[in-house]
């Protein structure tokens, strides 16, 4: 068995919604309307395509919160290894790194690199591999002292997706194909009683040269179907994670993870800025396996305010998968692996209405479903999610999709709405394709477009400024009319 070690580095950020909830309420009882079907966990499958069950043939918002589950419970079920199948390195291989924080190989079956991540650091115009806070380079603690580890897996079919904008015109690709996954993952170091409560999903991890057993905190799955090639974005966290920062009753029947019990019993007023609870501002840049341990709270439940479109719609759909789901997991028949699911909900989950328009815009008006999707634990001071601004940090304000109706409308070539497929293609020694915002006419034009930048500011060019361990291979081209100008990059 191959050892995976842990590395602990400074890069940009994965700015990726995930892990948020609102895992602090009583559910009520099973809704019919929007209902978990028991074949998920008996039978499980990947679901390929989200339902049309509107009466004009689209899809409700019930649709893709069955769609969500349904693809949850199959990468949480075991085969007869006793292995998860999001686990199986053969279909979802682990995203690796160097020490020195560029792209490893994670595609070739073999685990030779690093793994974890506790934190990145942003600077402006780089990237390193992109796993970790997303926003500011926050690195978070549990109550008990031990940080937060973050992890990616991909599906294996993005290993062999060109990442040329010729070889991708030749096939008229421009959007991920349909089953394309990336997960994240948060795991926290766990005690000796939380092992024995049996109440997280576990890996035995080698960290610092130490076997430990790491618990999920959180999972933030998104997947790309013919229909939806955005991806769905969805989020599943821990219960006792982190508590509300307005909450509805009082919180402190828990022992949260990411909140001591004085803060808690304080809120709302403990989270205003300047308490010395200091609720959602963690330390940033740390690399130390133990610290002081990081308060948080939850500010959209549901990632939902109140006001947003189909609001009371969204929040009773995610409260009827959660609570079908526990009923489902409750069942005598269920196997004890999968039991422990009881201790996850869903957050909510994020996608467009129309795939030929573009996400984002003030009030992101082509957006549907818990639109102040945030991550309690891996975007910590990014929860406060303004959809009045240009730039509203859910999902969609940090994994930008160009709508199908677009004259340029690659999401590959854009290397925007994926995060680590760059990494992905990096590490297999391949070279990539970015899309230039300036038409490149010349080969002149592209050696200041591509590498050094305009003169006349501090920006560094296409290929620098979409990765630190990125330089220009020489190469650029205008063939693709999906992707525009491109500038071809490898790494340095």
């Amino acid at each position: 068995m191959r050892t995976i070690t842990v590395l602990s580095i400074a890069g940009t950020l994965f700015a990726v919604c995930t892990l948020s909830a609102s895992a602090n309420q009583d559910y009520p009882s099973v809704s019919a309307k929007c209902p978990v079907e028991e074949s998920w966990l008996t039978s499980p499958s990947l679901p390929q395509e989200v339902k049309t069950s509107a009466s004009d043939g689209s899809s409700t918002f019930c649709d893709f919160y069955q769609f969500s589950t349904q693809t949850f419970l199959y990468l949480m079920s075991q085969g007869k290894s006793g292995l998860r199948n999001y686990q199986d390195e053969a279909n979802y291989p682990v995203l690796e790194f160097n020490d020195d924080g560029s792209p490893a190989n994670s595609c070739d079956r073999e685990i030779t690199g690093k793994v974890l991540r506790t934190h990145l650091l942003k600077t402006a115009g780089a990237s390193s591999i992109t796993t970790g806070q997303a926003g500011g380079g926050a690195t978070i603690y549990a109550q008990d002292g031990n940080v937060v580890y973050y992890s990616v897996r991909f599906s294996k079919a993005l290993c062999d997706l060109s990442s040329s904008a010729v070889e991708l015109q030749k096939k008229n690709i421009t959007n991920f194909p349909a089953g394309s996954m990336e997960l994240k993952l948060g795991w926290k170091v766990l005690s000796s009683a939380e092992i024995a409560s049996n109440s997280f999903v576990t890996q035995e991890q080698v960290v610092a040269n130490k076997k430990v057993t790491l618990g999920l905190a959180g999972m933030h799955l998104v997947t790309a179907t013919a229909n939806h090639p955005e991806f769905i974005w969805s989020t599943y966290e821990h219960k006792t994670n982190t508590p509300d920062c307005t909450p509805a009753t009082p919180q402190t029947g828990t022992d949260w993870t990411f909140a001591s019990a004085t803060c808690t019993a304080g809120l709302p007023d403990t989270a205003a800025k300047g308490n010395t609870c200091n609720f959602n501002s963690p330390l940033k840049n740390q690399t130390s396996p133990t610290g002081v341990p990081t308060n948080i709270c939850r500010v959209y439940p549901d990632g939902t305010s109140p006001d947003d479109l189909k609001a009371g719609e969204n929040i009773a759909d995610i409260t009827a998968q959660n609570t079908g789901l526990l009923a489902l997991l409750a069942q005598p028949s269920t196997p004890a692996g999968m039991k422990v699911l009881s201790n996850y909900f869903t957050v909510g989950a994020l996608w467009v209405s129309d795939t030929g328009k573009n996400s984002g815009g003030v009030g992101v008006p082509n957006e549907r479903g818990s639109l102040r999707l945030a991550n309690s634990v891996a975007e910590t001071d990014y929860q406060h999610v303004d959809l009045t601004s240009t730039f509203a940090s859910n999902c969609f304000g940090c994994h930008n999709y160009i709508g199908n109706s677009q004259t340029v409308s690659n999401n590959i070539t854009s290397q925007a709405l994926s995060h680590i497929f760059k990494d992905i293609k990096i590490g297999q020694g391949q070279s990539i394709d970015v899309n230039s915002p300036d038409t490149i006419n010349s080969q002149n034009a592209a050696s200041t477009i591509c590498q050094s930048g305009p003169t006349s500011t501090s920006q560094v060019g296409v290929c620098p400024s979409t990765a630190s361990y990125l330089t220009w291979n020489g190469q650029w081209t205008n063939s693709n009319a999906s992707a525009g100008s491109v500038c071809g990059c490898v790494s340095k």
